[in-house]
């Protein structure tokens, strides 16, 4: 319960700043970039570098995560042959010399 009524204090405090930081970077700024001019509030350029930053993070985590999963998917397949010959090994019967 005191973990709760903590994250819910700290969330808000993390609100309060975001909108004071909103409201202290509201004036507009000119963006120059290759293909024109762009003038937005100080604030939108900001989250939308921050947005633009996390699809980018999220899409080179997902690729990551892709060959992570084929890998799995390998060494899976080579544990169900190394069992497979294990058991045809223990099948063999045992010659006395």
């Amino acid at each position: 319960m005191v973990l709760r009524i903590l994250g819910l204090l700290l969330l808000a405090v993390f609100v309060v700043l975001g909108a004071s930081v909103g409201y202290f970077n509201a004036q507009s700024v000119e963006l120059d970039y290759l293909a024109g001019k762009l003038s937005l509030p100080l604030i939108a350029l900001v989250i939308g570098e921050f947005v633009v930053v996390v699809l980018l993070t999220l899409l080179i985590c997902m690729g990551r995560m892709l060959a992570l999963k084929a890998e799995i998917r390998r060494l899976r397949k080579q544990v169900r042959s190394t069992d497979a010959e294990i058991k045809s090994l223990r099948e063999i019967p045992f010659k006395d010399a």
